[in-house]
């Protein structure tokens, strides 16, 4: 671990004289206490071979200039250079970037912009927007804890048409609108999505509802919840008159989502969740990812009261339709 700011600007230092020996460079990964400068990132985008870069993960970038915040991690860049990195890396495939500043109110509007595209006014509007990056290969990323910036804005608006698996930490309770308008414009290719809720956050219900992610990515295969849990599917909308022959409103089809996490069951999640089977017919492993199953030998009792007889509940109800429920180490009750 770095203990100053002495040995973190002599690691730096190093890693800029370092990147034009590695012209091969096709992976990198930066331990979390790790933070390249503007200047090493320059360098980096600059090197030979930075095209053939295709995995970057533990980023870390710093709120942008101007904020009390972003002056806490004076080595760590801002959002703008890692755009400018990331336009030199076209065959990135896999890509994890976190915020280095502690989430602060002064950022919660760092950039006070309608995120809908159609919703702009002019060109003169839509002109202020960072251009979209090239990334045609990406598969995987992880945004921790970004607030809503340049840098988000240009993936926002980046196609990304190979984006498998998808981690996002929202900002703040207020950024929830990160999740709606990410899922919005890339969702619809996901097989893997988690959402993690900052213990600081879980309480805080956000000035706007979380996405319903089952209509927002209708290739999910894997979901990994946390507190508050989502609406899984939006409410049915009225369809149009059918035709004569119709003989009504047709059927929505099944959803191919097989695995889902949350953090521990809860009454109002099994009761939506109980409701969607009929739409989830493959849907075999439920997991609660912060309760362990009690070990054979505990009283009856023990076994009906709190979490515990909610987790049997939960393993009945999902049993009547050949699914199951598994503890944090994906077991089954003993």
């Amino acid at each position: 671990m770095l203990a100053n700011p002495t040995e973190i600007l002599a690691v730096d230092s190093s890693f800029t004289r370092l990147w034009p020996l590695l012209p091969f460079l096709t992976s990198l990964y930066l331990v979390p206490d790790m933070f390249l400068s503007k200047r090493a990132l320059t360098a980096m985008a600059c090197k030979d071979g930075i095209g053939e870069l295709r995995s970057l993960k533990g980023l870390k970038v710093s709120a942008p200039a101007g904020h009390a915040s972003a002056l806490a991690r004076p080595l760590a860049p801002s959002p703008d250079a890692v755009i400018e990195l990331l336009r030199n890396c076209p065959l990135l495939e896999s890509l994890e970037i976190a915020c280095a500043d502690t989430i602060s109110p002064d950022l919660e509007s760092v950039v006070d912009l309608d995120l809908d595209p159609a919703s702009l006014r002019d060109e003169a509007e839509a002109a202020a927007l960072p251009p979209p990056l090239h990334l045609p290969n990406l598969g995987s990323l992880y945004l921790s804890a970004i607030p809503i910036s340049q840098l988000f804005i240009a993936l926002l608006r980046t196609p990304l048409p190979e984006l498998r698996h998808l981690a996002v930490t929202p900002y703040s309770g207020r950024h929830t609108a990160q999740l709606s308008t990410l899922l919005a414009a890339h969702g619809r290719g996901l097989t893997s999505l988690r959402i993690n809720t900052p213990r600081h956050l879980s309480t805080s219900t956000g000035d706007v509802p979380l996405p319903p992610v089952l209509t927002s990515c209708p290739e999910l295969q894997y979901l990994a919840l946390d507190q508050p849990l989502p609406v899984l599917l939006a409410p049915s909308t009225p369809s149009p008159a059918p035709a004569p022959d119709d003989d009504g409103e047709s059927p929505r089809p099944p959803h191919p989502l097989r695995v889902v996490t949350v953090p521990r069951p809860s009454a109002r999640f099994l009761r939506e969740v109980e409701a969607l089977l009929p739409r989830l017919p493959s849907l075999s492993v439920v997991r609660a990812r912060a309760v362990r199953w009690l070990r054979a030998g505990v009283s009856r009792k023990a076994l009906e009261a709190g979490v515990q007889g909610e987790m049997h509940e939960w393993r009945r109800r999902f049993a009547r339709r050949g699914g199951g429920l598994v503890d944090s180490e994906w077991r089954h009750p003993e």
